[in-house]
């Protein structure tokens, strides 16, 4: 397994207070069914420490960054539950991210953005199956990045004005609190909530077709200097509809549903755009501010990174089950090897899955992104598996492959081995003094397996590597969104704070017709993909998926008992969720 040693993260926010208007966390208490800012509250639309303690850990940051979490460990570290500090949860507004540090990245934003600058930021919608049939609700990043606010149907306004002691106005657009609505479906946060608990100077109530946010935007944005705002990724045309009743005029003619659609469409829901007119206008001529707030997303502070190896910890733990109970009578195909995992992850502690998972037996591992795992994985087939977990919003993203059988074959070991060796060497590359970039990264990396595969007996035409055999990219960063920051160049300079994937693969096809590269044929058919997620350090760096077995050894110790076993065993003793390492020996290799 790589191992290297823990770089203390420099990257730092600065800790601000949050608005004077807030209160402590540990004072929200109590609650009433009829909204009141001063009646005292038990539950918000969201877990909070005195709701959910139990999700929040109080994570000692005198203790850097990662030396809670040593590298060769197959399992969590006890120093991870012994930096636990009693209340000091009690700050936090997610788990693991403090009120402050969310304050912190509204201020580092509005400190880069013009005077009389206007930042609107839409949080997400829910997504609807079939019908009245939802989706699971998961907050758009960006939002949750600054608010970590975590209900649907929201707005953030920030308004940068010099004069006010903040520097800033924060203005917050949520859902009323209605006793009908929350008999149903739980408590809303509500415009107190917004104030008590998020720090905003200002909340509204949104109303069902976005008007009152329409109101506030054509007050505020004629006289703003620079408008900044995320525009949806499909944008609706507004156009006219022959027929029109008053009720459905008003459902039709919907600003939330401009600015941030249900589902990406190019279905207009606008009857008409009269009313759009003002606002809509001064946002074509806004600024994106995606750029900018990826510029601030790419580094990610300590309490992210402490965030990012639990989601490497629990995915990567999830793997290892998965690979031993691929050993057993169930688990003859992809879908059951897909349900352990997601089932495995769970337990330990993952929101959900950060992505479709990639379960693939025997040749549809030459499909870089199969996602159908509707096929048999019979003993005998190499099955690569694609797999990361969403912890408290921060995602994992690994793979590994492995022989159902047992034991490699000597033409899968080959191969694997050949992967494994540039998958180590360009890992140990991905530090800020090396200089690298993902795209330097990914150039050296097709120089490694070009060796490496010269070496197994294949004679490479020019290009057919990176065409062929070799077709996505090295890698990409990693954080809030699987493919993080996306407005980032893949030429930009690795820096210390930023995470990454590391995922070389080789896809040999079965039919070589037309190729002009010269393929043994033991090694036709096969596809493999290893990855890691590595947090960059100064000079060295942390793979944060460390847990996950991948040398040839121990990736057959697990299949034949050793280690996959653990997790169960964790389960079972009631040790799943933030606590499941409590009382776990430390393995430090297999």
């Amino acid at each position: 397994m790589a191992s290297s040693r823990a770089s203390t993260s420099k990257v730092l926010l600065r800790s601000l207070s949050s608005s004077s208007a807030a209160r402590p966390l540990s004072d929200i208490h109590p609650a009433s069914p009829s909204p009141s800012p001063n009646s005292q509250r038990t539950q918000y639309g969201q877990p909070l420490p005195s709701s959910h303690p139990h999700l929040f850990p109080a994570y000692d940051t005198a203790l850097p960054f990662p030396s809670l979490f040593p590298q060769r460990s197959l399992t969590p570290s006890h120093d991870y539950h012994h930096s636990l500090r009693g209340d000091a949860a009690s700050s936090q507004l997610t788990p693991g991210i403090t009120r402050a540090e969310y304050e912190a990245r509204r201020r580092n934003l509005v400190d880069a953005i013009p005077d009389g600058s206007v930042v609107l930021v839409m949080g997400g919608r829910v997504k609807y199956m079939s019908g009245a049939i939802f989706y699971r609700f998961r907050q758009a990043s960006n939002f949750f990045y600054l608010t970590g606010f975590n209900e649907p149907d929201a707005a953030l306004v920030l308004e940068k004005r010099a004069s006010t002691p903040r520097g800033f106005k924060m203005t917050m657009f949520v859902p009323p609190r209605e006793a009908g609505y929350e008999a149903w479906n739980g408590p809303r946060t509500g415009t107190d909530g917004a104030v008590d608990v998020f720090g905003a100077d200002e909340a509204i109530d949104i109303d069902g077709d976005g008007r009152s946010l329409l109101e506030y935007l054509k007050a505020t944005l004629p006289g703003a200097s620079t408008i900044y705002y995320d525009p949806p990724l499909c944008p609706t045309i507004p156009r006219k509809t022959s027929k029109l009743t008053s009720s459905n005029a008003t459902t039709s003619q919907n600003l939330l549903n401009y600015l941030s659609p249900p589902s990406p469409s190019a279905l207009d829901i606008f009857s008409k755009k009269t009313d759009f007119d003002a606002v809509v206008k001064l946002l074509a001529k806004a600024h994106d501010l995606a750029p900018l707030l990826d510029s601030h997303r790419l580094i990610k502070s300590p309490s992210e990174l402490r965030l990012m190896r639990r989601a490497g910890q629990i995915a990567g733990l999830a793997h290892n089950s998965t690979m031993r109970f691929s050993q057993s009578p169930s688990a003859g195909s992809e879908a059951a090897l897909e349900a352990h995992f997601e089932y495995t992850s769970s337990l330990l502690g993952a929101q959900r899955p950060a992505y479709v998972p990639v379960v693939a037996a025997g040749s549809r591992g030459c499909t870089i992104h199969y996602t159908s795992n509707d096929h048999p994985a019979p003993q005998g087939s190499l099955v690569t598996i694609d797999a990361g977990v969403e912890h408290a919003g921060y995602t994992s993203d690994i793979t590994r492959a492995w022989p159902t059988s047992g034991h490699f074959t000597e033409p899968q070991r080959d191969l694997y081995s050949a992967l494994l060796s540039v998958l180590k060497q360009c890992t140990a590359l991905a530090v800020a003094n090396n200089g690298y970039s993902l795209a330097s990264l990914h150039r050296r990396s097709v120089e490694l397996l070009r060796v490496e595969l010269r070496q197994l007996g294949f004679d490479l035409a020019l290009g057919e590597l990176e065409r062929c055999f070799y077709a996505h990219y090295l890698g990409h960063f990693l954080g809030l969104d699987l493919h993080d920051t996306p407005t980032v160049s893949r030429g930009t300079t690795l820096k210390e704070g930023m995470v990454i994937t590391v995922e070389p693969g080789l896809y040999i096809p079965e039919d070589t017709t037309g190729l002009r590269s010269v393929v043994p044929r033991a090694f036709r058919g096969i596809g493999i993909r290893v990855e890691d997620d590595v947090a960059v350090g100064r000079g060295e760096n942390v793979v944060l998926s460390a847990e996950a077995v991948k040398e040839v050894k121990d990736v057959e110790a697990v299949l034949q008992g050793w280690g996959g076993e653990e997790v169960e065993r964790m389960v079972s003793a009631g040790q799943a969720g933030l606590g499941f390492d409590r009382g776990v020996e430390t393995r430090q290799s297999v």
